[in-house]
């Protein structure tokens, strides 16, 4: 379990998401926790590591799944691999085996690396903190001469050494290339022994051609140098052009078509065609299966002989041995046939040639360019003659026998014997997938030259698993252990070389051997995809990145802060000062365990995001946000429990490789210091190469690529400490501060990083330390050209933008003399032309390189600042910037006077405090939102608003956000935020606390203040999220996130609006605030105005939002109010605060009504409301608003309501027309059936019919022209042509309507058993439980479609039909979601068998958030919505599919509803599977709510879960109906 204080990584998991190259670090102790995503949820899920590979992890206690989580404490360090199951059918086994092995494939993966700890005299040495030097070993020279050596790097101040291998060199000099030890090379005679642990001729048939080609190839060369070629063009020495184009005509018209290597691949055309015949002769006729529209495919020999390929005969005899109406008998037949094969034969040997001459041009051009390059390109070593020591091309095969030509020497490659010796070489392909192995048959590397070959190494052949090369696993294992044991790290040279599976297990098996070995690598795969996979799958603690890659310095910049890490990770266990290995070091010994493969390519660092300019102690400062990258300065805080991020993999960070050219020649030496003061600023490992600090100049005398010290040909020994080198030698004693200071940066928390580019060539880079806030400043002026020195003028002032505190060093390297010092033939020795200037600690009026204005508060001008120039600045927080920091880290640990602010607010406040949308406001307080600059408004003008912005710049470490920017410029935004809430009388209070907990603000660096910004606000909302909870039902606290989510979310539709106010209440309720609250559609579109409060949504979203979150004073105060507004036996459709209401639907009544019922189920004493009175607005139905009211109970409201919907309403609504309905055509208005048609000009009413059929006691009611459900869009375009027609009208008896009536009528047959209320009926003979029996007993009959049933509107069986009598038939049988309402509302309305089927069946309209309108196969459909639209298409013109597939979310969890109580009512596996798919839709939901900016559910969405530009992103009914569900599923044990 984790213990407060744990470092806690979570890792969602998602089905199907296979992560092999997402990388998430961690340091031992940590806690790495799996939790379902929302593709899991409510599925058995089995999680699998490798951290405790025999048994899975156990899941937390709880059903709610998205907080139960199992999870791993890391102990051990390296690379762990988790992957889970997800069980497709429940069972009791939970999908294991007995070995503990889940059964199912694995339904996603991924890793997680735990990095190692390293000590130096048993203090943690921080991996951030690293500074290593890298030697080449057999520049040492004897081991009696290490000591000092070696001691040049603890002199310079490094803490880590790396050491190529050890072991003695083979006969290449290369300091990777080894004769008796794990390393291939051609002198090696275990290889000899154990040929088979090559590729070689005999085990890899597939390779002779290319060994014979390789032969043409080396002989022609010998040829070259021998002069054999000087009559043609091609003398010994390669040097123009001519030579060059001769060479390339000789090779492609002469001598690569004599090797005749299409006949490798090609067939004896005469064997095979005889061979064919006889096969056909003896065959019984013609084939009886011919195979159609193929040819003939040549077979290819596996032992790749000349001509030795075949055929299938079988199947080329169905090809060709067919009836021929052209023969006369059967032997004519049998020819006719033989020709047509070998015509094909012939055509299949013909492509076969083209193929490989191909092949062999692609060869010939890769060769050319090799020979271009090395012989007569001006950036090329120029070898000149060809001779065995600079061939003309490169081997790439070892060849151990006396030379006899390649017609010769060809037959080696197929003698069993001498073919095993024919080994390929290692090497390294440009461009290729670093997963390939380029020696398997399936690769023409070798035989197209593709190959950049190493001469001295032969590739090894591991095979696929250990039983397929014994010798060399366990060669290499021993080889492994011993280096583990000697060591505390390794070094994997081009690590994407060996076979990753090979790399696996010897890594581990170091690991065993030593647990914290730290293994850094050297990668070049082109992707930081397959970057990333090698370095999870090998556990890889560094990558190893070279500043040297970088063409300026605004790339090196970005360099220094891409590789920063996420976090500092600690390294423990290296050899002391006093220990008796080494008393004279205080270094890590580093082994380089060079690999056996390699493929290399230049490596590109990807581009970042550029997110905008701030100002960083004064200095404009271009912000990069990396999809992967650390904190920079000013990051916002972290909690210890949160998401495991994505990361880069961490950085050894070199200012040059031991292989590559020395920045004396490629830049400039002017370059060197600052070059290696900008690696010292990374907060990552850094390093550098033996020869870098003392100025050792490129091995000039060499043509090659220059190297530094090259490690082929060089055999002078390093200079040693004292005698040949000292401190004042380059830049070693400016790099020893270097050093120190990256260190003591990385020990003492300074982890947040910016660099600042202030021209073309100098560079500020800031280390930052996020607890102290002081800040070190680094200025580094590059040199990247040797032929520019540039002394700046006007350089920009740097202000301090606190107190410097000290100047730390002012360092630049001096030029003594032009002239270069000659090359000490004895050892390695450096220029002696460079001085080094330090001074260190400098007072602040005593710099040389600067002057300091206005004081340590003022700012810093750079006078003399020449290119090699580097100053550090150590500087700390103002007094009035630390007091303020130290003010609001007291407020966050106690905030008394907001806790009691808080506490006194009503419940109506809190909506106010942190929702309102700028509408609200407006209609509120005259104002709108604050607009933030390149950004926009929140779209909640409380405290809501900012907290996705500020979650989304915390988890991106997103400084460059607009608002970022918007704070540091100023503090307006406080200034709004405590303006805005003191306009509010009931929010003074409050608004004074906050004004004075973000009052610091003001003194806190600009730069800073983001961070504290979020801080604050966060702790404010925190806060107020807490009080209102506290005042929803207890059970709220103790529920899912997703409820408390949810809950929170019910306040933003809350509250009293101005002009959007509920019908008048009786004065005699008692109100907890002036007005009562109204309960708004959907945000931002329906919550002012007229437009607020619809009877239909507020009903079908109050049981959710207000009684299940225990709201019941909010909840009594909207029925009553409603129930003051009954006019016509109906509640209003639109309330529009009972002054215009509107009564244009069938179904709000029966909404409400059953709100009422749940009230009374669910308050405290919840029978009450009815005896409460209601304020009778239109006692009468015609009277005007405000010439008469009266008293009542609201129960005898309840009976009018019914009464009137029994004896059948029939009325034209008030001021019908244009002008509260522009669309609807007259037939609309003409609501009865029953009343003649009326004259266009005389219609003024809009006509609503609603009955009670005494057959079925279904409630029924509308026309075809008017549409009085919630489905109720009317069309509206006269292009279309649906201007006027509803499009779903759904006359007749609705569905839903049935459901709600049955629940509300047996309810009331309940209180009257139970006497509490008077009346049985509406008459004597139609009491309540007559007519919801009446209503039950018929249902099923009327509604349900049942299997096998056939007629002209039949589509879908098992399902509930839409209505009942609708007057267009075929509407009837429509499968839409609206049964999903009435199986919710009343799941015993029916046989639950058949209510089960007919949930089954709409799982089809199920949507990722919502459920579909309509049937998707209906002619009707159509998934998008677009009110916009002014088409022609009458099914989508003005939005008129509305409700023809779009998926609402309200019904989605009436849905989910219905699912619940069905399947707890037949129990057993429909029970656990309606928990089941609860729960996985849930996720949805949550995933949803946690990323919408408006923390909401909005109303519908476009299809398969898209968003919809035009529906509501916050919707109330959504929500209500959705915390139904969730409430339901509580109750359910499984």
């Amino acid at each position: 379990m984790a213990e407060d204080g744990d470092e806690v990584r979570i890792i969602v998991l998602e089905d199907g998401e296979h992560l092999e190259s997402v990388i998430r670090k961690v340091e031992k102790g940590w806690i790495v926790r799996f939790k379902r995503g929302s593709s899991l949820l409510g599925k058995r899920v089995t999680v699998f590591t490798t951290v405790c590979p025999n048994r899975p992890l156990e899941w937390s206690e709880g059903k709610d799944h998205l907080s139960v989580y199992c999870q791993v404490r890391c102990e051990t360090a390296g690379s762990f691999r988790y992957h889970f199951v997800v069980e497709k059918v429940p069972c009791a086994e939970n999908g294991i085996s007995e070995n503990g092995k889940s059964e199912n494939p694995e339904s996603g993966h991924g890793y997680f690396l735990v990095m190692p700890e390293l000590k130096i005299n048993g203090k943690p040495l921080s991996l951030d903190g690293i500074c290593c030097q890298t030697y080449l070993t057999k520049l040492l020279g004897p081991i009696s001469e290490w000591k000092n050596r070696l001691r040049v790097a603890h002199e310079t101040g490094y803490n880590m050494i790396h050491l190529t291998p050890i072991h003695e060199l083979g006969i290449s000099n290369s300091s990777y290339s080894l004769s008796n030890h794990h390393q291939l090379i051609q002198n090696a005679t275990w290889l000899l022994e154990h040929p088979e642990s090559a590729y070689n001729c005999l085990n890899s048939p597939h390779l002779r051609p290319a060994y014979i080609i390789d032969r043409v190839y080396h002989e022609f060369g010998k040829q070259v140098g021998d002069g054999v070629w000087k009559d043609r063009g091609v003398p010994p020495v390669i040097e123009n052009i001519s030579h060059v184009n001769a060479i390339e005509y000789l090779l492609r018209a002469e001598i690569l078509p004599k090797a005749d290597l299409h006949e490798f691949y090609q067939v004896d055309l005469k064997a095979m065609t005889s061979l064919f015949e006889m096969f056909i002769k003896q065959a019984d006729g013609p084939t009886k299966d011919p195979l159609d529209g193929e040819t003939v495919k040549i077979l290819q020999d596996p032992e790749y002989r000349r001509f030795g390929n075949t055929v299938d005969f079988e199947r080329s005899a169905r090809i060709f041995n067919r009836e021929r109406g052209d023969a006369g008998n059967e032997e004519e037949r049998i020819q006719k046939c033989v020709k047509s094969f070998e015509e094909a034969l012939h055509q299949a040997n013909l492509n076969a040639a083209r193929e490989s001459w191909e092949v062999i041009l692609a060869g010939l051009r890769a060769v050319m360019g090799g020979i271009s390059y090395e012989r007569i390109a001006e950036h090329g070593p120029k070898k000149g003659r060809v001779s065995p020591e600079n061939p003309l091309t490169t081997d790439y095969f070892l060849h151990l026998e006396p030379e006899m030509g390649w017609r010769s020497e060809q037959k080696l490659a197929y003698d069993p014997e001498k073919s095993k010796f024919l080994m390929a070489f290692n090497g390294w392909v440009m461009s290729s997938d670093p997963m390939k192995n380029f020696a398997l048959k399936d690769s023409q590397v070798y035989l197209r030259r593709e190959l950049v070959c190493w001469g001295d190494s032969v590739k090894l052949n591991y095979g696929e698993k250990e039983e397929d090369s014994p010798f060399l696993w366990q060669y290499m294992r021993e080889y492994t252990q011993q280096a583990a044991r000697i060591f505390h790290g390794l070094r994997i040279d081009n690590a994407h070389g060996t076979p990753i599976h090979v790399a696996e297990k010897l890594l581990k098996i170091a690991r065993e051997i030593r647990p914290d070995i730290y293994v850094f690598a050297e990668l070049f795969t082109g992707s930081e995809h397959a970057d990333n996979m090698f370095v999870n799958r090998l556990g890889i603690s560094s990558l190893i990145r070279e500043a040297q890659s970088a063409g300026d310095s605004h790339e090196q910049g970005r360099l220094v802060y891409r590789f920063f890490c996420y976090s500092k990770f600690e390294f423990l266990g290296y050899c002391s000062p006093n220990s008796p290995q080494e008393p004279y070091a205080q270094e890590l010994i580093i082994q380089c365990l060079h690999t056996f493969e390699s493929t290399v390519i230049q490596k590109k660092v990807s581009r970042p995001k550029f997110c905008g300019n701030f100002k960083f102690l004064g200095l404009e400062l271009s912000i990069f946000h990396y999809r992967y990258g650390g904190d920079c300065v000013g990051a916002f805080k972290q909690k210890s429990a949160r998401l495991a991020p994505e990361s880069i993999a961490h950085g050894l960070f070199l200012d040059q490789s031991h292989d590559n050219p020395s920045p004396i020649h490629t830049r400039s030496a002017f370059d060197i210091l600052p070059t290696a003061a900008m690696l010292t600023m990374a907060s990552c490992a850094v390093g550098s190469n033996r020869g870098y600090d003392e100025l050792v100049r490129d091995h000039v005398s060499f043509k090659e690529i220059q190297k530094m010290i090259h490690v082929v040909h060089e055999t002078r020994p390093y200079a040693s400490w004292s005698d040949e080198v000292t401190s004042s030698q380059g830049i070693i004693a400016g790099r020893k501060i270097l050093n120190n200071l990256h260190t003591w940066l990385a020990e003492h928390g300074f982890n947040q990083v910016f660099v600042d580019q202030m021209n073309s060539d100098i560079v500020g880079i800031t280390r930052h330390n996020p607890r102290s806030h002081e800040t070190v400043v680094v200025v580094s002026h590059t040199a990247f050209s040797k032929n520019y020195v540039n002394w700046p003028a006007g350089l920009k002032h740097i202000p301090i933008g606190g107190v410097l505190e000290s100047v730390l060093f002012e360092m630049k390297l001096n030029k003594q003399q032009d002239e270069w010092n000659p090359e000490n033939s004895n050892f390695l020795e450096g220029l002696k032309i460079f001085e080094m200037e330090i001074r260190e600690n400098a007072g602040l009026e005593e710099g040389q390189m600067f002057k300091l204005h206005g004081g340590p508060t003022g700012f810093i001008e750079l006078t003399n600042f020449p290119s090699g120039s580097v100053i550090g600045f150590k500087i700390r927080p103002s007094d009035e910037a630390a007091s303020a920091f130290e003010q609001i880290h007291q407020s966050i640990a106690s905030s008394p006077h907001l806790d009691s602010a808080l506490s006194k607010l009503t419940y109506q406040s809190f909506p106010t405090l942190l929702f309102h949308c700028e509408s609200e406001d407006y209609a509120t307080i005259e104002q709108g939102g604050y607009d933030v600059p390149n950004f926009g408004k929140f779209v909640y003008c409380g405290l809501q608003g900012l907290i996705p912005v500020l979650d989304k710049i915390r988890d991106h470490n997103d400084l460059g956000h607009p608002l970022c920017q918007n704070l540091r410029d100023g503090t307006w935004l406080c200034d709004y935020i405590v303006g805005r809430l003191a306009k509010f009388p009931k929010l003074l209070e409050v608004s004074e606390v906050i004004e004075q907990l973000l009052k610091p603000l003001e003194r806190v660096p600009y730069y800073l203040r983001p961070a504290y910004f979020e801080v604050l606000i966060a702790h404010i909302y925190g806060k107020a999220r807490k009080e209102a909870l506290s005042r929803m039902a207890s059970e709220i606290h103790s529920s899912s996130a997703l409820i408390r989510h949810l809950a929170i979310s019910t306040l933003e539709f809350l509250g009293y609006i101005p002009g959007a106010g509920l019908a008048p209440i009786p004065e005699s309720l008692k109100l907890e605030d002036e007005h009562p609250s109204s309960l708004a559609a959907g945000l931002s579109h329906f919550s002012v105005g007229i437009w607020r409060n619809w009877g239909r949504d507020t009903f079908i979203a109050l049981p959710g939002c207000l009684l299940a979150t225990g709201r019941f004073q909010e909840a009594r105060q909207i029925i009553l109010s409603f129930a003051g507004s009954l006019r016509h036996g109906l509640i209003p459709n639109l309330l529009a605060e009972g002054i215009g209401a509107r009564y244009n639907c069938r179904d709000a009544t029966w909404f409400w009504l059953v709100s009422i019922v749940k009230y009374v189920e669910m308050a405290p004493n919840g029978i009450a409301i009815l005896q409460d009175p209601v304020r009778r607005i239109y006692p009468k139905d015609d009277t005007v608003y405000g010439d008469a009211e009266k008293e009542e109970r609201l129960i005898d409201t309840i009976y009018e309501a019914i009464e009137k919907h029994f004896a059948g309403i029939d009325f034209r609504e008030r001021n019908a027309g244009p002008q509260i309905d522009e669309q609807m055509r007259d037939e609309g208005f003409r609501n009865s059936k029953t009343r003649p048609a009326r004259d266009k000009s005389k219609c003024v009413n809009f006509q609503v019919t609603v009955s009670v059929s005494r057959t079925t006691g279904f409630i029924q009611g509308g026309n075809r022209w008017n549409c009085g459900t919630w489905m109720d869009k009317m069309g509206s375009s006269e292009r279309a042509g649906n201007k006027g027609e509803p499009a779903t009208p759904r006359d007749g008896a609705a569905v839903e309507l049935q459901g709600l009536a049955y629940r509300t009528l047996r309810s009331l047959a309940d209180w009257k058993k139970a006497g509490l209320i008077e009346r049985g009926g509406v008459s004597d003979d139609w009491s309540w439980s007559f007519w919801a029996e009446k209503i039950r007993r018929n249902f099923e009959k009327r509604f349900y479609v049942e299997k096998g049933a056939t007629g002209e509107f039949v589509n879908r069986t098992e399902i509930l039909k839409d209505s009942f009598g609708s007057s267009l038939g075929f509407t009837d049988w429509e499968l839409r979601c609206n049964y999903g309402i009435a199986l919710a509302v009343a799941p015993d309305i029916m046989d639950p068998k058949k209510a089960w089927k007919a949930l089954d069946t709409a799982e089809v309209l199920l949507g990722p958030l919502g459920i579909k309108t309509l049937d998707p196969t209906d002619w009707n459909y159509n998934g998008y919505y677009n009110n916009d639209d002014d088409g022609t298409n009458k099914v989508t013109a003005k939005g008129w599919n509305y409700h023809q597939g779009p998926e609402w979310l309200f019904v989605a969890g009436y849905y989910l509803q219905a699912r619940l109580k069905i399947g707890e009512i037949l129990g057993g596996a429909e029970k656990k599977y309606a928990i089941r798919q609860v729960q996985e839709r849930l996720g949805s939901a949550y995933k949803h709510l946690i990323d919408s900016p408006w923390r909401s559910l909005p109303e519908l969405t476009n299809a398969n879960g898209e968003y919809c530009r035009q529906s509501c992103d916050a919707q109330a009914w959504s929500v209500g109906c959705l915390m139904e569900a969730c409430v339901k599923l509580n109750t359910i044990d499984e």
